[in-house]
């Protein structure tokens, strides 16, 4: 957000704690394509270890990726709605989202973790096996990850954020349509760099699968790349209000403006007219 508003970007993209608060502080920006519209953040415990409940937390240390955020106030919000104190029931300690997090849980300093989706699956490809939780109201939440940009690029330059949505939106035809593998290689070769060190490359497609996975499900890909009942790259405003009021229920974000002060759906329309069928098939003969 800082690059954008000095001059040196012009469009950010990230989960929304970062659009919301901006917006907060205001900075003249909003979201114009949600790519990921569900929430992605989950409780997890060890699945062959004796929580077999939300409810069985009471009492435990939860590990969180940081004292703060909205995964916290997540956790804390479903511990109201259970009648907790989740100051007082509950201990959270920060354990970051690298493999010291996976380490803690193991060696019982937390009962449970509260980590988003491709860090899970990074522990699952280190072995773990987890038994998750999403009590309410996580499945009512969305509006996880946006772009954005200035107001002033939305009214002067329309057409350059247009074709940056829409080519956003054939990305995610093809992350729900192509094989998963084919877009491994393809990623590792714009940007190999980012290969992880160490690993072969059998480990190399299997951990990308599992984050693929993990990612997948948050992704609503039937409804909105399938059966095409959903728009590619728009958000209800019940899933803004959801994260605003989490946020602001949290104390991150001082006010609670309406959904339309964080997000335009000036150009869904434009995402949704290119040919979906096509690139679905484009999508499935795509070879890296």
């Amino acid at each position: 957000m800082n690059l954008m508003v000095s001059g040196r970007a012009q469009f950010t993209t990230h989960g929304t704690a970062g659009l919301f608060s901006a917006v907060d502080k205001g900075v003249p920006v909003k979201g114009f394509i949600c790519q990921v519209p569900d929430y992605f953040v989950s409780i997890a415990v060890d699945a062959e270890g004796p929580i077999g409940s939300f409810a069985d937390l009471k009492g435990k240390t939860i590990g969180v990726s940081a004292n703060g955020g909205a995964p916290v106030f997540v956790t804390k919000a479903v511990m109201k709605q259970m009648g907790w104190n989740p100051d007082s029931d509950v201990e959270f300690l920060a354990v970051g989202t690298a493999l010291p997090a996976l380490d803690a849980l193991r060696r019982n300093r937390v009962q449970a973790l509260v980590e988003w989706d491709s860090i899970f699956a990074l522990f699952e490809f280190h072995g773990a096996k987890f038994r998750y939780f999403r009590p309410d109201p996580i499945p009512r939440l969305g509006f996880t990850h946006t772009t954005n940009t200035l107001i002033p690029t939305i009214e002067q330059e329309p057409e350059t954020v247009a074709g940056l949505g829409r080519a956003m939106a054939k990305a995610i035809v093809y992350m729900a349509a192509a094989p998963q593998a084919e877009l491994t290689k393809l990623h590792f070769k714009v940007f190999p760099a980012s290969k992880p060190a160490g690993l072969s490359e059998d480990d190399i497609l299997r951990l990308d699968a599992l984050r693929m996975h993990a990612r997948a499900q948050f992704m609503r890909f039937p409804q909105r790349v399938f059966d095409r009942t959903e728009q590619i790259g728009d958000a209800s405003d019940a899933q803004i209000e959801g994260q605003r009021d989490l946020l602001h229920g949290g104390g991150e974000i001082s006010h609670a403006y309406p959904p339309e002060r964080y997000f335009t759906r000036q150009f869904v329309g434009r995402f949704n007219a290119i040919d979906v069928p096509a690139l679905i098939a484009q999508a499935r003969a795509f070879r890296a």
